[in-house]
């Protein structure tokens, strides 16, 4: 009888491969562009059913999916797709980044409560967007105003990866200039999108495919909801033309399976890393310190003060009055009026050895310039002196 021996590394390969993944996608561009067609196409099923008319709306809306991918290695993945029909339809689209950026602080509110919790929910679901695709019509001049305006304000709170939209419609040169203007327009504008960062210090098979990565951004994109059998007869996903097929998963024609690779495979726990570690604690940092701030100008309120003539029980019984009638100013506690007279003490000392230090190089600039003096009478008429002598 054969006995395997199942090292602790395979076994809670196992279990991570058994519980699964989750990641939350937000797709996001202007409307035929594609974004549709590419989810279907990622989730390799009828998310937006082809026949269904096509959303035209005036106002952008979001919209979540959520989709259990089952990888060839038995990995399944907890996918929440995150759809934003109506982005730059409208007349005016200012409002449009406020929407996208206020649903992905309200994921983060909702973790930042759940930690706060005393009992925390056991099923408790992370919404947190952990990679923004942003599609870009192909047009050959770079980014539009938009376009580099949300993402330079998403971009902090989300990994952000442009797409080249609807490759299928370019030649192989025509797909090397949009790309070469898109990274134009993202380097002159020092938009930080997820480049694929690596340290020096890495693997070196690691720095090689992340150096490799960024020559495909931005990915150029085909999508399709149609079947077609290729030269071997197997059903493929593609698009047919008068001159053949354009194949989704051909690495010839389209970087679609490259970046569906990044995002289920290579560079998933890289996303969700950087996700809770940098995009997330930079928020919540800023939300404490808002709130800190906050509660600490209301802890510095101070009330007027009130002159007047006569004694001066009758001055603080005046003054107890007039604040007791006062709406919404309350009383300073004591211990609230010890520690600002701390603060204000420790500010006055700070200043005051500030001071000493500044008449003390003043001092020495002044001696200095004497000796200085001195020395230039001396040369120019060639005397001999006794050094001044300093206390």
């Amino acid at each position: 009888m054969n006995i395997t021996h199942t090292s602790p590394e395979q076994m809670r390969r196992r279990r991570i491969i058994k519980k699964g993944f989750q990641l939350c996608i937000m797709v996001c561009g202007h409307s035929g562009t594609g974004k549709s067609t590419f989810i279907n196409t990622l989730c390799d099923g009828e998310v937006y059913p082809p026949n269904e008319p096509i959303r035209s709306t005036t106002e952008m809306t979001v919209g979540t999916h959520h989709i259990n991918i089952d990888e060839e290695d038995g990995t399944v993945i907890s996918l929440t797709v995150v759809d934003t029909p109506g982005f730059g339809d409208a007349i005016d689209n200012n409002d449009c980044r406020g929407k996208i950026l206020k649903y992905i602080e309200e994921q983060y509110d909702d973790i930042l409560a759940e930690e706060n919790r005393v009992k925390r929910k056991p099923k408790f679901k992370d919404n947190r967007v952990h990679v923004l695709l942003y599609f870009i019509a192909p047009t050959g001049h770079g980014l539009k105003e938009l376009d580099i305006d949300l993402m330079l304000s998403l971009s902090t709170r989300v990994n952000v990866i442009p797409v080249l939209a609807k490759a299928d419609t370019l030649t192989a040169e025509e797909i090397s200039l949009n790309k070469y203007a898109i990274m134009e327009s993202i380097s002159h504008f020092k938009i930080p999108i997820y480049y694929f960062p690596c340290d020096e210090d890495e693997d070196e098979d690691i720095l090689r495919e992340c150096t490799n990565l960024r020559k495909y951004v931005p990915f150029a994109i085909v999508g399709s909801n149609d079947f077609h059998r290729d030269e071997t007869g197997n059903p493929v996903r593609a698009r047919q033309y008068p001159w053949g097929l354009v194949k989704v998963n051909d690495p010839a024609h389209s970087d679609f399976s490259l970046l569906r690779s990044v995002l289920f495979g290579s560079h998933l726990e890289e996303l969700r890393d950087l996700t809770q570690d940098i995009m997330y604690e930079n928020y919540r940092t800023e939300k404490l310190s808002e709130e800190r701030d906050e509660e600490f100008t209301e802890e510095e309120f101070e009330e007027p003060e009130f002159k007047s003539s006569g004694n001066n029980t009758n001055c603080n019984t005046n003054e107890e009055s007039l604040h007791h009638s006062m709406p919404g100013v309350s009383q300073p506690k004591p211990l609230e009026s010890k520690r600002l007279q701390d603060i204000e003490q420790s500010i006055q000392i700070e200043i005051e050895k500030k001071r000493k230090e500044l008449l003390r190089q003043e001092a020495e600039l002044k001696e200095l310039t004497e000796k200085l003096a001195i020395s230039k009478y001396d040369k120019r008429y060639n005397l001999e002196y006794e050094p001044i002598a300093t206390e």
